[in-house]
């Protein structure tokens, strides 16, 4: 591995008849709409597949879950001991074709988990970008004693030059195709390729040009702040399932045993925040079962809720029985809307009552708070070009503050590693 923190690791590819089947999306998405994972689980059946290998967040709450947790192990030695995984050594570069129909560059590679923090003013070479939940305990069980993982986690790289993708993108022709197929549920398409050893150095030396003090001083001018080189887009929590696991494995064996443990390092795709068909939306909130009148009374005591518009404040859209009006924000307790609102859902909900879920795009908000006792909030969306700038200054951002995409462009379980020796 180079020394950025991510590099090139022991993948396992599947070998499948249904493509389409077994790749699934990540299991965070839908978590309202348990109808489609119940789609989901029509289509794949009893087909080798990804579905098979995760506990979507929309049934969590199920009274099976110690089952269905067992029937995922079951699943991935299954897979193991039918020789359904074949093992690539190296860097897979892929392209996406999103449900929009732009084409998305990416690496599959490993990160160092040492290299790795989720921590709040981290100062480590790759940061978390996003604030956990409290699923984090769900998906560090989970891991604790799977045989395999499989990933929906994006890293992001903020290559201005756009270096790393444009040395592989129309160079396939040097490549082992691997895969080629679309995806279910309006998903797009993906094709994937081994890279060849010659362009595997290439990107080890482009990262590490990118990696160097003096390229991180010039783009973000901040002398005082330790280099960060990659940000995590999506899988923030995965990935802190999978820190707090390799932490308490080091614990329990030698520094010899885990230099080479192969939970040290953790599945992800790098992508390059500036693609132009990436990109940043925020993730919206629903609060279920509450007083609503106490909810909105509470709201404008503790955040000083003005109806009109307030000079260098943050504002938000809120839907309330199929109504909508926007609120700025006079006393912020963070430096996003997003922050301030979620700040307050988990004081309240502690407080008085509700739930709280996160959602993509507006319709289904003005959908689900339209019925009794439920509120939706809408926020203003994220520059992609500031997120570094913003992780360096003000450390993680509050939980679910943007998503890359619509949902359906989220990167959907494809590879997996083992993750047990």
């Amino acid at each position: 591995m180079n020394n950025t923190g991510f590099g090139k690791g022991k993948v396992l590819v599947p070998n499948v008849k249904d493509m389409n089947s077994w790749s699934v999306i990540a299991c965070d998405q839908f978590s309202s709409q348990p109808e489609y994972w119940r789609d989901v689980e029509e289509q794949v059946k009893s087909n080798p597949s990804t579905y098979h290998m995760i506990i979507p967040d929309a049934t969590l709450w199920q009274p099976d879950l110690d089952q269905r947790v067992s029937a995922l192990y079951r699943a991935m030695r299954t897979y193991v001991r039918r020789h359904m995984l074949n093992e690539v050594d190296d860097y897979i570069y892929v392209e996406r074709s999103t449900s929009s129909g732009q084409t998305r560059s990416g690496l599959v590679g490993v990160i160092d988990l040492e290299e790795f923090s989720f921590r709040p003013n981290a100062e480590t070479k790759i940061r978390a970008s996003e604030g956990s939940t409290s699923l984090l305990h769900y998906r560090r069980q989970f891991r604790e004693n799977a045989p395999l993982e499989v990933s929906h986690a994006m890293l992001l790289m903020d290559d201005r030059e756009d270096a790393v993708m444009s040395s592989l993108r129309g160079h396939t022709d040097q490549m082992e195709a691997l895969y080629d197929f679309p995806l279910m549920k309006d998903g797009g398409s993906i094709k994937g390729w081994k890279v060849s050893p010659q362009q595997s150095e290439t990107i080890d030396a482009l990262l590490e040009q990118l990696a160097q003090r003096s390229a991180f001083e010039e783009k973000y001018h901040m002398p005082d702040k330790a280099t960060m080189i990659y940000a995590v887009g999506d899988g923030n929590m995965s990935l802190a399932a999978a820190k707090s696991h390799y932490e308490d494995l080091k614990a329990s064996l030698s520094p010899e045993k885990l230099k080479d443990h192969p939970a040290r390092y953790a599945l992800c795709e790098l992508v390059n925040l500036n693609d132009p068909s990436l990109t940043f939306e925020p993730i919206n909130r629903i609060v279920f079962g509450v007083d609503t009148q106490n909810f909105l009374r509470q709201l404008e005591r503790c955040c000083q809720i003005a109806y009109e518009p307030v000079a260098n404040t943050q504002f938000v859209d809120m839907y309330l029985a199929g109504e909508s009006c926007r609120m700025w924000i006079c006393n912020p307790s963070a430096n996003m809307a997003a922050g301030t609102i979620q700040n307050f859902i988990d004081s309240y909900v502690q407080d008085f009552s509700g739930k709280v879920d996160y959602v993509h795009g507006s319709d289904i908000v003005q959908q689900l708070s339209s019925r009794k006792d439920n509120v939706g909030f809408i926020f203003p969306a994220l520059g992609k070009e500031s997120l570094f700038e913003t992780i360096l200054i003000d450390g993680i951002l509050p939980r679910k503050t943007f998503s890359m995409g619509a949902a359906e462009d989220k990167r959907y379980y494809l590879e997996c590693r083992k993750i047990i020796k």
